[in-house]
């Protein structure tokens, strides 16, 4: 790795390519002999990936150079097997503090931040953008913090940028003939799609014109969509709707084309360097969602989150609205991707707690739950055809064990199916595979395990944390504790149900913490000393437990060793959610390795191997381990070289006149190179 103009740092070096390859085969091999023949998922929320800086919009793209770059370096350095996205319908930048995230986002529709400008510039596309055009937008993106923070308002306004070009693609495309093959691809896509493109785009027309809410807007306006609401001008109006305003509603359906496109090219993409694409289907549906399909959704309840719950009375009716929507939103994930499913809020499917949003008071609503999910997976199984693998649907249940009914007669549905957990709630029996097989006798193979997603503390914090009886602190003591530990708005913390929210989850945390050291410590012969006073090797161990299943996560800001909150949940604020990937991710990487944070596999598998007394039965195998292990962790460090002096003696000789000696001398600074561990 070279630093130009630094010396003396050091980070460790990178893999070469006869190493690349030596460990691309070494990853399937280890994890056979693992038994972790199920998925490795890095999961990314993919507008984070790096993006060059003279290509930069303000937001990365699955579907560019550099994100497949950077996801094939994953794949060589992790042994990853499948990508896994945020969810990727249109995104909203919410209120004062901006904040911007995709599990608020519509579930039907794609987001045109999945479109890459810079490809509209192709004949493929006809052409549609020129690169001056696409320059506009990168020029546009000036934000102060834009190398390290998405700079969603470069992309998401109607006057955005982003926006701007895409309307002028807009007015190319509709001037191309007929026979295009865009517009014939374009035209099949709306015929598949118009049952949820059509209300989905006069909703965001009326949107624009109320400038509020869907509760807010008349009568009429508000159940155009409602089939039990009777009104003989309900048709004139969307007719009305339709026409005076057919430009931007095509508008509308030409970006959800082209997003769809892109998507489809990301997925061919990530195929070709070995990877499945994973989607996350979100449990919420969007206020235009809402207006689109009333009768699918109960009145005045949410599932928490100010998300609509779904009509949970006729859900099981499979003629019902929504039972309807649930089926068409799971078919459209289904054909978006072609690895893992992942079931958002996985309990809604088991027993859903719904909110009255008058009185708060909350109902755990009893479902069938298998006729529920058999409903799911029969529509995924329609649509996959002989491709269908029920291992590939990942249903989440990313808590504590207290949240969860476990006495339900419901619960034996899902025991069978595979489920995701963080290692952040595990204790004696709960979130780790040994503790479920204990415990709730689930089978490894149902079981997909990580250190976490967005939802929970980094790895790097996690381990870091202050373990302090937060009672004997002063309030102010404490909100400073709360504010150090979960990061995110620290003036929400002074809202005391905030407030006494993250109390008990310190608390919690303390008793977790605690648990999971003493069950790390044994399994892998670590003194607790040690994994209390130095975090990276709990760092290490909890690493190595996230591999102990069938099947894995690592959430992107882990591998990368950062302390960032990505979700801060009640505490969110404008920068949770843009934390980027930089184009030098690497150098980040490797000194996050250096510092002992970043995630190191073949520390993992040694680690593995070890406990499992594998190294003594493949001892050479373990050693090809050890050596890439010490090749990752070897310094590349920067020197300078001694000082090269050259003398120019002017004329040969010295003359009374007084010519003199001119010397030029200069200092080069190279790096030292590395000779590879022989393997």
């Amino acid at each position: 790795m070279r630093v130009n103009n630094i010396s003396n740092i050091s980070f460790q070096r990178r893999l070469n390519r006869r190493e690349d390859k030596k460990v691309n085969k070494l990853h399937p091999q280890v994890q056979k002999l693992l038994e972790h023949n199920g998925d490795n998922i890095l999961i990314v929320h993919d507008p984070c990936l790096p993006a060059a800086k003279n290509k930069d919009t303000g937001i990365g793209y699955l579907f560019s150079k550099e994100g497949l770059k950077y996801l094939k370096d994953m794949k060589t350095l992790l042994g990853i097997t499948a990508v896994e996205v945020h969810p990727q319908g249109e995104y909203y930048i919410g209120g004062s503090r901006r904040f911007c995230c995709p599990y608020s986002a519509t579930a039907l529709s794609l987001g045109s931040h999945l479109i890459p400008p810079a490809e509209l510039t192709k004949s493929e596309y006809g052409k549609l953008l020129t690169a001056d055009e696409v320059q506009s937008i990168i020029s546009s993106n000036t934000a102060s913090n834009k190398d390290t923070i998405l700079n969603w308002e470069n992309i998401l306004p109607s006057d955005s940028q982003n926006e701007k070009i895409l309307k002028k693609a807009h007015e190319r495309f509709k001037s191309l003939p007929d026979n295009a093959g865009i517009k014939q691809d374009y035209k099949s896509f709306i015929a598949s799609n118009n049952d949820w493109l059509e209300p989905i785009s006069i909703y965001e027309e009326l949107l624009k014109k109320y400038q509020k809410a869907l509760k807010h807007w008349n009568i009429l306006d508000q159940n155009l969509y409602n089939p039990d609401y009777s009104n003989p001008q309900k048709e004139t109006r969307l007719k009305e709707i339709l026409t005076q305003n057919a430009d931007d509603i095509d508008f509308y359906k030409f970006k959800e084309y082209l997003a769809d496109k892109f998507l489809t090219k990301s997925k061919e993409a990530l195929n070709n360097i070995g990877l499945r694409l994973t989607g996350d289907q979100l449990i919420g549906f969007s206020e235009a969602e809402v207006f689109a399909y009333p009768k699918a959704f109960m009145k005045g309840k949410t599932i928490g989150w100010d998300l609509p719950a779904l009509d949970y009375d006729t859900i099981l009716n499979p003629d019902s609205s929504a039972a309807k929507l649930l089926k068409r939103k799971t078919e459209l994930f289904a054909k978006r991707y072609d690895g893992s499913i992942r079931f958002d809020v996985a309990w809604a499917y088991l027993q859903p707690a719904i909110e009255d949003t008058k009185t708060q008071d909350i109902e755990h609503r009893q479902l069938n739950t298998d006729a529920l999910l058999k409903m799911i997976e029969d529509t995924v199984k329609k649509v996959r055809g002989d491709k269908f693998n029920p291992n590939h649907l990942l249903y989440e249940f990313e808590a504590d064990s207290k949240d969860f009914p476990l006495d339900s007669t419901n619960w034996r549905f899902v025991n069978n199916r595979v489920k995701v957990y963080s290692m952040q709630y595990m204790d004696s029996t709960w979130g780790y595979t040994e503790g479920f097989e204990r415990g709730q006798k689930f089978a490894p193979e149902t079981v997909i395990g990580g250190l976490g997603n967005q939802d929970v503390l980094p790895l790097k914090r996690f381990v870091q944390f202050k373990d302090t009886d937060i009672s004997k602190l002063s309030k102010e003591e404490s909100i400073n504790l709360l504010w150090e530990t979960f990061g995110g708005d620290k003036n929400q913390l002074y809202k005391e149900k905030n407030y006494n929210f993250y109390v008990d989850r310190y608390k919690e945390i303390c008793i977790k913490r605690k648990a999971q050291i003493e069950i790390l410590s044994k399994k892998y012969n670590i003194p607790a000393e040690t994994l209390y006073s130095n975090p990276a090797e709990l760092a290490k161990a909890k690493a190595a437990e996230a591999f102990a299943g069938k099947n894995t996560m690592f959430y992107f800001m882990d591998v990368l060793g950062r302390a960032q909150v990505f979700d801060a949940d009640r505490l969110n604020s404008y920068e949770n959610y843009r934390y980027r990937i930089t184009p030098n991710y690497m150098d980040e990487y490797t000194k996050a390795l250096a510092d002992g944070f970043g995630i190191n596999m073949f520390d993992i598998y040694e680690k593995r191997f070890k406990q499992t007394g594998l190294d003594k039965k493949y001892p050479q195998i373990f050693k090809q381990i050890q050596k890439f292990k010490e090749i990752i962790m070897e310094p590349e460090v920067q020197k300078k070289s001694p000082v090269k002096k050259y003398v120019l003696i002017a004329g040969g000789v010295l003359l009374i006149a007084g010519l003199g000696i001119a010397a030029f001398i200069s200092n080069k600074k190279q790096p030292v190179k590395n000779k590879p561990a022989e393997i």
